[in-house]
């Protein structure tokens, strides 16, 4: 079974709708966690595309913010009211924080990483929302210095393959760390974007249709998180 998941991340309009074009074309699903306000998010074919959200928690860290945990999942779930599943920006979990889900009557989160593993382990928690972790992300990807070329991850053979993409490395190309740090003071200018889009090097976008037409044209199985965790998992 192969998910494929978006972290959102603030991106431009342009950039987010980019992106979906591209499901759209090869006709894959996607759960997208959602960061903001959206008008492209929210009026997204529900056929293909779930809505989940992708709270921030980091500026609580860091002494940055008065809002407490509720109130910012209350802000996003105000937003994308429809949303079950939640993975948080910088992946910041906690047993406190699961509690907040359950609260918020979140079905699933997916706040565990596990880099290019063969095993992914879905788990229950003790009051009831289920753990999905994810085993790709296009960022991590190149902060390890890997090539485009290679996803390194034998999707085919494995019981089950999570992917993480953001719309602004699909949006860049992005081919490694320095493309985006020279990218990212532009972030919300699309038009300087698209100058700045990867165009001679395999990047992020590259990766993504590659294996957006893997499964189109070999009808490798595919689901939104939320039906996966619904026929697969709950009990």
């Amino acid at each position: 079974m192969i998910l494929l998941t978006s972290d959102i991340d603030w991106a431009p309009e342009e950039a987010i709708q980019d992106m979906l074009n591209l499901f759209e074309r090869y006709e894959v699903n996607c759960t997208l966690f959602c960061t903001h306000e959206s008008s492209v998010l929210k009026d997204c074919n529900r056929e293909l595309f779930e809505l989940a959200i992708h709270p921030n928690f980091n500026p609580l860290l860091s002494g940055n913010s008065e809002k407490l945990p509720s109130e910012i999942m209350k802000e996003l779930m105000k937003i994308y009211p429809e949303a079950q599943g939640v993975r948080s920006h910088s992946l910041t979990r906690s047993t406190h924080l699961l509690s907040i889900f359950k609260e918020h009557n979140m079905v699933y989160e997916s706040n565990c990483y596990l880099p290019y593993s063969k095993v992914l382990v879905e788990s229950k928690q003790w009051n009831g929302i289920y753990s999905v972790p994810h085993n790709w992300e296009d960022d991590f990807h190149f902060m390890y210095g890997k090539s485009y070329e290679d996803l390194g991850l034998d999707y085919h053979n494995i019981p089950l393959a999570v992917f993480d993409f953001h719309p602004i490395h699909v949006f860049l190309n992005t081919h490694n760390h320095e493309h985006y740090e020279n990218a990212k003071k532009y972030y919300q200018d699309a038009g300087k974007l698209k100058d700045l889009q990867n165009t001679t090097l395999p990047g992020v976008r590259d990766a993504l249709v590659s294996l957006l037409v893997d499964i189109k044209e070999n009808d490798l199985p595919n689901m939104k998180m939320i039906e996966y965790v619904n026929s697969k998992l709950r009990f």
